[in-house]
């Protein structure tokens, strides 16, 4: 996989936290919504499938679960 030079706020459930902090992720509360959602900071991939979401791939490179994100955009 490679990494593209673009990070990535991925908005997700905080049912997903003890995953985040077990991977050592850099995170933080949504300042928008609170403790109801966790901003996640990642680099961005880039996408080798062309039949795959690109955030479904993204999600599943960093291991975190595609159903518990809210959405994902360019930092």
């Amino acid at each position: 996989m490679k990494y593209s030079n673009q990070s990535v706020v991925v908005h997700c459930s905080p049912e997903m936290l003890p995953l985040i902090e077990e991977l050592e992720y850099n995170w933080s509360y949504s300042s928008k919504f609170g403790s109801d959602e966790v901003d996640l900071y990642l680099t961005d991939i880039i996408s080798e499938s062309l039949t795959t979401d690109p955030d479904v791939e993204l999600c599943e490179h960093y291991g975190l679960n595609y159903d518990l994100i809210h959405c994902i955009e360019a930092v």
